[in-house]
């Protein structure tokens, strides 16, 4: 849970994320971070923790800084800005401070660096490129009974060569995709004492994708079309049963046929995304009575964005275009209708044909969050244990949050695959949540200042919630915890707590759409099943058959489509809350005879029921067609969630929605592991040198996983993904990382690293078939080194270079684990993939 100040900020998307973009860097004071017991005093969605970031208060002046950083290799250039102004007024009762920042990154393509340029298939090793290539790629499905037929099953592509269409063969005729894709204060009195936030960052995040296609969406082709070539149509009419008195041009019989052309002469496609987050704060904090104090305020928020694409093309205006019977003019010629040629070598699709089918289109998405809070905290001076020299100490609260949020989009992103290779349509949906919630925290001193107990402390809290959308729900989260310190320099803690947490909006309210998941293989592909088996019930080859592949196609169905397949999925109106216990338990030490020591150790364990999840494609995909899973092959519920393309049975193209991976209140959760944290600061002059030279400051903050396992579904297995990536588990299961940061400060000058540790991992056992050295990879440890030069009062320079031994990252392949951590070959959200980056910057105060 992120917090600003100690509240909340508005999410920037449905998943109730907030965009740490929105914090002005340049007001940051410190960052706080609680691990436990969070729940009951900010909300249950802070079960893991919260992450508060602390503004700096009553600042006076100007401040300027820019900062100037590049790859080792001249490229993915990021520039920042930011001034910030402060002052004080009202004879120093108020104070006001204003800040603006911009941020500019150069994009990095996936293939100016070597381990994307082409991308790979995790099983094979090989180039796996996408079928929706150029020349096109079709798939036609004889019709039964033929005896004769010259174009063969599964996929072909067209050989300008020879005029006919051959066996396509994804590592020599597949499109490589990888190249063009983007890798104020015022107090009145001590009892009133106003104060005002404003937030305003707008961003725009531009990314690039390989050209648009036909993306293996079915056609209705005229035999007689004049872009088929004698000999290519002498194949398909062979392979349908059409007389050769039909087989000729100009003739209007319709054959269906799957089509992956790629529209290479349209260019790139472009996604733009364009947000704005604003948000406003005003409230007053104070003396109460008794020495109490409060805190009252209203916040209201509201994120934008607007995604655009361009250059994706319309799927009914190629259907319009391919029927034409002269190559000249369409039979619709409605709307200035140019016909197309899909079946040509690349180049032929002409500047008229594109500018007829290509669209653009537009989704809008709007979250507002409104927050009203009033809490008192204080001690009740008659309520105190004997043995105690401090008096329990006491806060009540009561928070009202409202969340609304929808999603808008233009008339063609409501069609089913109306913009080309979006899948599902997009329609439009909103929907609000309101909670009401009431909360109380106690702070209970026992013994302080005995022998062997030099402080014994007891707390508790608990925090109640009515959750409403259509319906109302009430439930609780509660913590109760000690803290004993036998000395002052050592203390043992422990926390358990009851949490239950609301669904956001998007678990709520998003709509069903279709996306990517990575497969290498299809259970039903080529080999894998039969012709004689597919009427035996028992047999692989009939359960492919029952969950959609076409008797013709048993035995030749291809293979995922550049390693992906579609997956269909979405929010669910009728989630409830999920419940989570956690407990955490460690010590503190910091001894008297160490100066300048802490030594924190944590355990915590967090486990999850009524867990909001969803399975995965591979999940679903094993519970129907793996003997492990199903032995008997018997169509069950897994498989009836599976929805294959009606035309070539495949789960790709418009026509499958694909695995359904819809969301419910089934999963578990299993977490935990331990923390280290220490910090250290020592004199150069302890360590016998001369004390000019300054001191020492060192970091050790390491984590160690014992459980980070799930089960979505009560029929999914439980798989614990420690150390593991693969499509189910994703990828950065680390079982123990760590971060190891070392400053040395001499007079106006500071030296510094850190370096980042994260352990070996390798693919889950039973994932699949994979090339032997793309099951694992190695520990990672990334340098990072820093400079500060604090020149004079006015000027501070600073360089920073992260990364500095330029470690590359692993690879893997394109189709390992999931699509949004996998891509380019590796882990590009894990492991660095720009390279060594240096960084200068400069910082003015007036």
């Amino acid at each position: 849970m992120v917090l600003v100040d100690g509240r909340r900020m508005v999410p920037f998307d449905l998943n109730g994320r907030v965009d740490t973009n929105s914090i002005p860097i340049s007001l940051l004071q410190r960052i706080d971070v609680v691990t436990g017991g969070a729940s009951a005093v900010y909300g249950a969605d802070a079960v893991s923790g919260v992450v508060n970031f602390v503004l700096r208060k009553n600042f006076q002046g100007l401040e300027a800084s820019s900062s100037y950083g590049l790859s080792s290799q001249g490229d993915a250039m990021k520039r920042r800005t930011d001034i910030t102004f402060g002052s004080n007024f009202a004879e120093d009762k108020g104070n006001i401070v204003f800040s603006v920042g911009k941020t500019t990154m150069d994009p990095l393509m996936v293939g100016e660096r070597a381990i994307g340029k082409t991308t790979t298939s995790s099983s094979s090793g090989l180039f796996s490129g996408s079928s929706t290539t150029s020349p096109a790629v079709i798939s036609v499905t004889p019709v039964a009974g033929v005896t004769s037929n010259t174009l063969g099953t599964g996929n072909r592509i067209y050989d300008p060569a020879t005029g006919k269409f051959i066996a396509y063969t994804a590592a020599v005729h597949g499109f490589n995709t990888n190249p063009d894709n983007y890798f104020q204060t015022p107090i009145i009195n001590d009892y009133i004492k106003p104060y005002a936030q404003v937030f305003y960052t707008h961003t725009d995040v531009n990314a690039q994708l390989a050209a648009s296609g036909t993306f293996g969406n079915s056609f209705n082709i005229p035999i007689g079309s004049p872009f088929l070539t004698d000999a290519a149509r002498t194949q398909i009419c062979s392979a349908r049963g059409i007389v050769a008195a039909n087989c000729v041009v100009g003739n209007s019989t319709l054959v269906p046929m799957t089509i992956s052309r790629r529209f290479t002469e349209l260019g790139p496609r472009y996604q733009d995304f364009g947000n704005d987050t604003f948000q406003t704060t005003v409230g007053s904090r104070g003396d109460f009575f008794g020495g109490w104090t409060y805190d009252a305020y209203f916040t209201s928020g509201q994120a934008d964005q607007d995604q655009v694409r361009r250059n994706w093309g319309s799927l009914s205006k190629v259907q319009q275009a391919v029927n034409s019977l002269d190559g000249k003019t369409c039979v619709n010629p409605a709307n200035g209708c140019v016909p197309i040629n899909l079946f040509g070598a690349d180049g032929t699709i002409t500047q008229k044909m594109l500018d007829f089918v290509n669209l653009s289109a537009i989704v809008r998405q709007k979250v507002k969050q409104d927050v009203a809070s009033f809490s008192t905290t204080g001690e009740v001076a008659s309520l105190k244990s004997p043995m105690a020299k401090n008096p329990v100490n006491l806060a009540f609260g009561l928070e009202k949050r409202t969340v609304t949020a929808s999603n808008s989009s233009d008339g063609a992103s409501q069609i089913q695959s109306e913009v080309l290779g979006t899948g599902a349509p997009t329609p439009d949906r909103s929907g609000t949540l309101k909670l009401n919630e009431v909360f109380a925290e106690a702070q209970i001193p026992l013994i302080q200042n005995q022998p062997m107990i030099h402080n014994l402390a007891f707390e508790a809290g608990v925090r109640q919630t009515e959750f409403s959308t259509t319906t109302s729900t009430n439930y609780g989260t509660n913590k109760i915890g000690a803290e004993w310190a036998p000395t002052k320099g050592l203390r043992f803690r422990g926390m358990l707590q009851n949490a239950t947490r609301a669904p956001n909006v998007n678990e709520l309210f998003a709509p069903q759409v279709s996306g990517l998941s990575n497969l290498s293989v299809d259970p039903c592909q080529l080999g894998s099943i039969n012709v004689a088996d597919a009427s035996k019930p028992g047999t692989l080859s009939a359960l492919c058959a029952k969950t959609g592949v076409p008797a013709t196609l048993v035995g030749n169905l291809a293979a995922p489509s550049s390693g992906q397949i579609n997956q269909l999925g979405g929010g669910n109106p009728n989630l409830g809350p999920e419940k989570a216990k956690t407990t955490t338990f460690g010590f503190v030490f910091e001894p008297a005879n160490v100066k300048n020591l802490a030594v924190a150790v944590d355990y915590y364990r967090i486990n999850v029921t009524d867990a909001i999840s969803s399975p995965s494609t591979t999940d679903i995909l094993d519970q129907c067609y793996s003997s492990k899973f199903n032995p008997s092959f018997e169509y069950n519920a897994s498989c009836a969630m599976i929805y294959r393309n009606t035309l070539n049975g495949t789960l790709n193209g418009v026509d499958s929605k694909g695995v359904f991976t819809g969301q419910s209140n089934q999963g578990k959760l299993w977490i935990s592991g331990y923390d280290l944290n220490l910090g250290y600061s020592i004199s150069m002059k302890d360590l016998g040198f001369a004390p000019q030279l300054g001191k020492l400051d060192i970091n050790f903050n390491y984590n160690t996983v014992g459980d980070n396992a799930f089960q979505p579904t009560a029929t999914s297995i439980r798989r614990d993904c420690k150390g593991f990536y693969s499509n189910a588990c994703g990828v950065a299961n680390f079982a123990n990382k760590f971060n190891q940061r070392t400053v040395w400060s001499f007079g106006e000058y500071k030296l510094g690293y850190n370096l980042r540790h994260m352990s070996s991992l390798q693919v889950e056992p039973g994932s699949g078939t994979w090339v032997e050295s793309f099951k694992n990879v190695p520990s990672y440890n990334y340098v990072d080194l820093n400079a500060t030069w604090n020149y004079s009062k006015m000027l501070r320079l600073n360089m920073s270079v992260n990364n500095a031994f330029n470690k590359q990252p692993p690879l893997v392949g394109n189709t390992i684990a999931t699509t949004s951590t996998n891509g380019g070959n590796t882990f590009p959200s894990t492991y660095d993939t720009i390279g060594r980056f240096i960084t200068l910057g400069a910082n003015l105060k007036f």
